[in-house]
């Protein structure tokens, strides 16, 4: 009964189900207060702290008035600054907003005044899902929640083990998306913090024109490629621009927000109509053709002009950062060849003469740069940069000779490496506390692996800022003595030459090339020094040009369709990056001449690109205020009640859950009960402040059942079967309550990668209450002990698209160790030296070891797999049956019932092979959108037993399965699967005289769950890879 309630809660998408994180004691938190905000920032971000505070006040009023909401407490703003990564997650039910304080580079994005425009980004996010909630706040959602079990059970188990487990949400807000990021960009007519750039009509126009554009159902949700998920942001940003621009701006969102607050149920395309008198899908198919029409006419008018490059790698959406070799006969680029997400690129060379190209490094971020000599390459990767698991930018070497890499650096938070011409020292930008500084370094000796890494005391010069300025790719000049790099302080991006003194280590401004709020970006040095290789959308797209320095005239030497970034010449070859109809692809123009366009805007409105750019002059500081060291400030107590089916009762409840703003400590609690007065109550309690996770966990379930039996003392009747007369005999019945504790308490400690341990110590009892027909009662505590666990979790699964549904690379697995001092009853004591009744325990002391393991490979059929799975249990000692260990059911032979195979050993192997069925769908059957249906075939092998392996045969099943990946109301995954297996051999089992067949019949197993259900117990991951969040800034 136990099992089964811990199973199902494990399986809960409530945030109760903690896996453990890295802590981060070493935090210094402050804070303070504005009138609407609480503002919590980590030691170093004052600056960030002061100016949030100011731009959120700013915002509040515009945005609430628009959707008519205000948030029912200060909504807390969270700024932390441990990462290398640019995001934001607005938890519009906590009334929080998580942020990382790093400037967003991302080529599907435009340069923008970050920190105005994420602040502003995630609380429209709070304000209009706010204004979209069915119901109060604290009740986030519902579960629908249901159990099937087996028919077989254990003679001392009250009902068999599950065989069909659902639990399902329905949410408090269903806003699509597309519509969510839509409204988050567009913001509030005026604000002017995002705008549409070059880079998202870059994205559009190729999406439009290769007939790639998303549907109105795929805008709905993410689950995709990190490119289309951006179009997700794109498109959705685009097509909610054009209905508030032919309505009424932002305040027709707002009412078509409202419209999605009914409590009855309404989807988004319903609500557009009613508010706009056409709906959603009108509005889209209307979008759609004018996209066609505007960027049909660009095509046509550019396609006598287009540079004829050759292009280089053709896979994944991700080709960037050129470097040819100074010789010429090399390129460095990196790519996201094979993989889903834009950030799993690697570092690769490109050999012009032999025309091919090799992988030099896994796990590559931006540029890479030779040594003068080309004997090696200097490169940045993100990697885990300290004990409580930090993920920095750190610079790393290959060296071709011996073909391998080493670090150079140890939370430096390096990025865009330049090796100045003598090889001496190191040019790199340093990401911290929301701006990007020009920093210099010596090299050290790379003949060897270094036996100290690079930290900032190690740093010569650092540029300084202010505070939110941005610095991007910096390079030497041939000469060594200046230095051209990217800027950004308010709008777009200019260049900046700096004149470099080597003697005091120190820069001055020698040149500035404005942008004029555009992208003037990504300089690259000609062979002379005397002019830089640019690239520059002031038409609306990207393109690479010759910068002289001198006269400052721009020379255009690219004309794409798309967009053209990352520039490097050698020897009159042009290598750049260009967006094409399926992402960025590595491009090479053999001979660069300058080429002329007749100017032709891209704005359906016939005005000049910069002159839509919005300029702002806005503060670059914020208003300091006195803050004071955090103390821990609860939020609301939420609820998750519970519409639950549990063996043929109906069990409503609920789920409770309490955190401290920082989720430093947490309450859970969870109660359920149905018409027989059986109830589950379950409680936990975190402590996070530490490197452990401290926690304490209770379950308390109480069970019925009436049982009659015949009474042989008193026969009230006789019966004539067949001429004789059988005695009839009186029934006295006997009611059971079971009543089961268990409390727990135990470290979770993080392993840098993915991986963790948990440690657990934890006492049970569990009583059995007899009462009888003349009220009298008997209870009797027939199990308790203590026992101590430890367990080793790992998750090694390449992400992915499929990781989930189908996984292809990589494993996962446990190792558990329990020690257990168990007593069971044995027998009672009646008189004597016993008061009434005294239960006679047997001790069952043993030792369990448990593994789980499961390995995913590529089958040679694309987007086919394999999964070998392994399980195993050994007790160590003899003991009652009670704690045997089992294989089958669901967690194992699925070919035989949970109950059939029990023992003080098991061992269960698995294969499994899947293959699609749909690989990729948008089909709407609201509240649902399915997205992948996968079949698959399977075999078990294995057995349980007691004792020495002898006088057995191996047990053997075979089946098939399908798998459904789909979307709950837009934002909510999840994942049926269905299975069917049928036991090749047969067998008895006796149990108290009772003989049961199993074997040689068709079992089922429905789940219906928020990911596919698995045994192999899953692990805890660095919050960064994740890819799901409340809603995501980047």
């Amino acid at each position: 009964m136990l099992r089964t309630l811990l199973l199902l809660l494990s399986l809960s998408a409530v945030s109760f189900a903690q896996l453990v994180e890295f802590n981060r004691p070493n935090l210094k938190w402050e804070t303070f207060e504005t009138e609407n905000f609480v503002i919590l920032y980590t030691e170093g971000l004052d600056e960030v702290a002061y100016l949030a505070a100011d731009i959120a006040e700013e915002v509040h009023d515009p945005l609430c008035e628009i959707y008519d909401y205000y948030p029912d407490t200060k909504v807390s703003l969270i700024f932390s600054d441990e990462d290398d990564i640019a995001n934001a997650g607005s938890y519009f039910q906590s009334n929080k907003i998580k942020f990382y304080a790093t400037s967003m580079a991302w080529d599907f994005r435009g340069t923008h005044n970050w920190l105005r425009n994420v602040i502003t980004h995630e609380y429209t996010h709070m304000i209009q899902l706010g204004s979209a909630r069915k119901w109060r706040r604290n009740i986030p959602a519902f579960y629908v929640q249901a159990l099937g079990y087996e028919p077989e059970r254990r003679p001392d188990v009250l009902y068999g083990y599950p065989n069909a487990l659902i639990s399902w949400p329905l949410p408090s807000v269903t806003i699509p998306a597309w519509f969510a990021e839509g409204t988050a960009q567009y913001q509030f007519n005026g604000s002017g913090y995002d705008f549409w750039d070059s880079h998202r009509d870059m994205l559009l126009r190729q999406a439009t024109l290769s007939n790639r554009l998303l549907t109105f159902e795929d805008m709905g949700f993410f689950g995709k490629t990190s490119l289309e998920s951006e179009g997700v942001y794109n498109q959705g940003y685009a097509l909610t621009k054009y209905i508030a621009d032919h309505t009424g701006g932002a305040e027709t969102l707002g009412k078509i927000s409202r419209k999605m607050s009914s409590p009855l149920p309404v989807t988004l395309n319903d609500a557009i109509g009613s508010v706009t008198g056409k709906p959603g899908i009108e509005w889209y198919r209307e979008w759609k053709s004018e996209l066609e029409l505007k960027y049909g006419a660009v095509k046509a008018n550019l396609d006598p002009y287009f540079s004829k490059a050759d292009t280089l790698e053709k896979k994944g959406f991700v080709g960037a950062y050129p470097r040819f070799s100074h010789d010429g006969s090399k390129l460095l680029f990196i790519s996201n060849s094979g993989r889903d997400y834009f950030g799993q690129s690697s570092l690769y060379e490109y050999d012009v003469a032999k025309d091919s190209i090799v992988l030099l490094a896994p796990g590559v971020q931006g540029t890479a740069t030779w040594l003068p000599d080309d004997r090696g390459v200097i490169f940045v990767r993100r990697s885990t940069a300290n004990k409580e698991g930090a993920l920095m930018h750190d610079l790393y070497y290959y060296d071709f000779a011996k073909k391998r890499e080493w670090r150079l650096s140890a939370g430096l938070r390096a990025e865009s490496a330049d090796v100045s011409p003598d090889g001496k020292l190191l040019l790199f930008t340093i990401n911290k506390a929301g701006q990007r500084e020009i920093a210099i370094a010596p090299i050290p000796d790379l003949s060897r692996k270094p036996k100290r890494l690079l930290t900032e005391d190690d740093v010569i010069l650092r540029f300084p800022s202010l505070p939110h300025e941005q610095y991007y790719i910096p390079r030497w000049s041939p000469d060594g003595k200046q230095i051209a790099v990217a800027h950004h302080l308010r709008e777009g991006r200019s260049i900046r030459v700096y004149d470099f003194d080597s003697a005091q280590n120190t820069l001055t401004l020698a040149h500035e090339y404005e942008g004029k709020g555009a992208e003037l970006r990504d300089p690259s040095w000609s062979a002379d020094g005397k002019s830089l290789y640019v690239s520059y959308d002031e038409s609306g797209i990207a393109n690479i040009y010759r910068l002289d320095l001198e006269s400052e005239n721009l020379e255009r030497l690219t004309v794409v369709l798309g967009g053209a970034l990352y520039p490097d010449m050698n020897q009159n070859k042009l290598a750049y990056s260009e967006f094409c109809q399926d992402g960025f692809r590595i491009c090479v123009l053999d001979s660069v001449i300058p080429v002329r366009v007749p100017r032709s805007s891209l704005d359906e409105l016939g005005l000049d690109y910069l002159e839509r750019v919005p300029h702002k002059d806005v503060a670059l500081r914020g208003t300091p205020r006195e803050a004071a060291p955090y103390t821990p400030r609860f939020e609301s107590l939420y609820w998750f009640p519970r519409i639950a089916f549990d063996y043929n009762t109906f069990k409503p409840g609920t789920y409770l859950v309490l955190n401290d703003v920082l989720d430093k400590m947490t309450f859970i609690g969870g109660a359920a009960v149905n018409q027989k007065r059986e109830y589950d109550l379950y409680g936990l309690v975190e402590y996070k402040q530490f490197y452990p996770t401290i926690f304490a966990e209770y379950f308390n379930i109480q069970r019925r059942l009436t049982s009659y039996f015949a009474d042989s003392s008193r026969i009230v009747g006789e019966d004539d079967l067949g001429g004789v007369l059988t005695p009839v005999y009186d029934q006295y019945r006997i009611r059971y309550r079971y009543n089961l504790n268990e409390i727990s308490v135990g470290l979770g400690i993080p392993i840098v990668g993915a991986s963790n341990i948990k440690t657990r110590a934890t006492y049970d009892q569990y009583v059995a209450h007899n009462r009888f027909d003349d009220e009298t009662s008997v209870s009797l505590s027939y199990f308790r002990g203590w026992s101590w666990k430890t367990g080793y979790y790992t998750d090694a699964r390449k992400p992915g698209l499929l990781t989930e549904i189908s996984p292809s690379s990589g494993y996962r697995g446990y190792f558990e160790y329990t020690r257990a001092n168990h007593d069971f009853i044995k027998d009672i004591e009646i008189g004597g030296d016993a008061v009434g009744l005294k239960e006679i325990y047997d001790p069952n002391n043993y030792n369990l070891f448990d593994l789980g393991f499961e390995k995913y490979l590529r089958s040679p059929i694309k987007d086919h797999s394999a999964e070998l799975r392994f399980h195993g249990g050994l007790i160590t000692e003899a003991v009652d049956p009670f704690f045997y260990q089992y294989a089958g059911g669901l967690p194992g032979m699925r070919g035989y019932s949970f109950y059939s195979l029990g023992g003080t050993r098991t061992a269960v192997g698995t294969l499994t092979y899947r293959f699609p069925l749909v690989k990729r769908a948008a089909l709407g059957l609201w509240p649902f959108s399915v997205n992948r249906l996968y079949a698959n075939v399977f075999a078990d092998v294995g057995d349980a037993w007691v004792g020495d392996y002898k006088d057995r045969d191996v047990k053997k099943d075979v089946g098939a399965g399908l798998r459904m990946q789909l979307h709950s109301f837009y934002s909510y995954p999840t994942a049926i699967s269905f299975d069917v297996a049928y036991g090749l051999d047969k067998f008895d089992v006796v149990e108290d005289d009772v003989t049961t067949t199993y074997g040689k019949e068709l079992r089922y197993y429905l789940t219906v769950l928020f990911d596919f259900y698995t045994p192999i117990i899953p692990p805890a991951r660095h919050p960064s890879s994740c890819g799901c969040s409340h809603c995501s800034h980047n």
